[in-house]
Formats: structure tokens, C-alpha cells, sequence
């Protein structure tokens, strides 16, 4: 009779201890859906504020030819202000969250005010005004990237993405602020001694950038995009036209934001590969 209260206690013991288990694991099966799903929603939230950003980055560059007398732009700009309220429209329908987000809420405000407004500010305001927005714009990249738990994610390489946020976006804005001061210069045919200050500040800033990157492809395009700079922008007189420089210019930036999408792409599927088969396996 003990030996068989025994072999019964022992067999309830582990008869627990596997209900336990499985418990466990369907609980860590359930966190790890739940970290994908957020993960997947933060992939998709980045980037669609990542086409916002460039959006507002091209409209600094085209409102900065326009206020220094290219007014051949201004069709162009109007493109990008219907664009830039229509992405502001469906971010909002798709994440009403955002609207309790002290930087969207700074971001949206201040795009309202420089819309309208921005054909009253000088040259140099405009630029403040734009570079202010932007950075705004990056930092609630970060912060959207941290929140959905992003920067676990990792690429075919077995490298964190933060990468993409951390340092291919803010090489894409250098290049950016590049296309607004040198779209500005070739409108006005005249390049300052404070413009040709900053444009070799930023030119020094973006070599040393791409150099770490070490990527071939971004070597060759952005070497003729410096080479432009030097030749047809940072001279007394500039002869180059204004919207070609700007599409010059945003070659560039296309080239880094497309490695930009195309990695976060990747990762959207595999992420949602992964979810999938888990998902199924539960």
C-alpha cells in the first residue's frame, strides 16, 4: 500500500510538473506572439513616418529654391504639401495613438504653421524652421522604434536594425540639408562665404559617414553628387539650374532610403513568416 501511494504521488508529482511546463511554454508562446505583433505594427508605423520625413525633407529643399527666386518650383512643392497632409491624414486613421504623442503633436503643429506660413520667413528661418521639424521627425522615428521593441530585431546579417533609424536616416538628412542649401544657392546663382562654410561642414560630415558605411554603391553616387557640389554650387557663381541639383541630390538620398525600405521589408516578412508558423504551432 505505500509502495503503490508512492508510485501514485510520484506519478501525480509529475504529472504536475509537465501540466506546469506546458503551461509555461504556451505563457512564453503567447509573450513571443504577442512581442511579434508589436514588432510587426512598429515595422509598418516606421515606415510610413519615414515617407513623411522625406516628404518634409523635400519640401525644406524646394521651399528654399523658391524663396531665393526659382519660382519654377513651386509646382513641385504644391505636390509634396498635398502629399505630406494626405500621409498625415492616414497615419493618424491607421495610429490614432499618435495624436496623445507629445512629438507628433509638436510635429503637427508646427507643419500647420510653417505651410502656410513659410513663403513669410526668410531664407535662413525657413531652414531653421525645416531642420527643426525634421529632427523632430527622426526623434519620434527613434521613440516609435524603441516602443515596438525594434531594435531586437535583426537583419540577414545577424546585425540589430537600429542601424537603419540610427544612421541611415540621419545620412539620408545630411544629404538632404546638402539638396536645401545647394537647391537654394543654384536658384539665387550667388554662393555666400556662410554658405559655402556650412556646405563643406556638411560635405566633411557625409564623406566621413559613408566612409564607415564602406558601401561601394553609395561610394560612387555620392562622390559625383560631391563632386557637383564642388564644381557647380560652391563657386561665386553658380550656373546650375536649381531642380537639377535637387534631382541630383535626391539620387542620393533615394539610393539610401531604398537599402533603407528593402531591409525593413526583409525583416517585415521574415518577422511575419515567423509569427505565422508560431501562430499555427500554437
Amino acid at each position: 500500500m505505500n509502495s503503490l501511494s508512492t508510485v501514485l504521488l510520484t506519478g501525480t508529482l509529475i504529472l504536475c510538473t509537465l501540466i506546469g511546463l506546458c503551461f509555461l511554454l504556451l505563457q512564453m508562446q503567447q509573450q513571443q506572439h504577442k512581442r511579434q505583433q508589436l514588432q510587426l505594427d512598429g515595422l509598418i508605423k516606421l515606415n510610413i513616418i519615414r515617407k513623411l520625413l522625406t516628404r518634409m525633407q523635400q519640401h525644406r529643399g524646394l521651399s528654399n529654391g523658391i524663396l531665393h527666386g526659382e519660382v519654377d518650383l513651386k509646382p513641385r512643392l504644391g505636390t509634396v504639401t498635398e502629399q505630406i497632409n494626405q500621409l498625415n491624414i492616414e497615419i493618424i486613421d491607421m495610429y490614432p495613438d499618435l495624436l496623445e504623442n507629445e512629438r507628433w503633436q509638436a510635429m503637427a503643429d508646427h507643419w500647420q504653421r510653417l505651410a502656410i506660413d513659410y513663403f513669410n520667413l526668410n531664407t535662413r528661418n525657413n531652414l531653421e524652421q525645416h531642420n527643426k521639424l525634421v529632427l523632430n521627425l527622426l526623434y519620434l522615428i527613434n521613440d516609435v522604434a524603441f516602443d515596438n521593441q525594434l531594435h531586437q530585431l535583426n537583419n540577414d546579417k545577424s546585425e540589430s536594425i537600429q542601424f537603419l533609424w540610427q544612421e541611415l536616416l540621419f545620412t539620408a538628412e545630411s544629404i538632404a540639408q546638402i539638396r536645401a542649401l545647394g537647391t537654394g544657392i543654384a536658384a539665387a546663382k550667388v554662393c555666400t562665404r556662410a554658405e559655402r562654410i556650412r556646405l563643406s561642414y556638411l560635405c566633411q560630415s557625409l564623406e566621413q559617414s559613408i566612409n564607415i558605411q564602406n558601401n561601394p554603391d553609395y561610394l560612387l553616387k555620392i562622390s559625383h553628387l560631391l563632386k557637383v557640389i564642388k564644381s557647380e554650387i560652391m563657386i561665386s557663381r553658380p550656373t546650375i539650374k536649381a531642380d537639377r541639383f535637387f534631382n541630383i541630390a535626391t539620387e542620393s538620398i533615394d539610393m539610401i532610403l531604398a537599402n533603407f525600405d528593402n531591409q525593413l521589408n526583409n525583416v517585415e516578412y521574415q518577422l511575419h513568416t515567423s509569427t505565422s508558423i508560431n501562430k499555427y504551432v500554437a
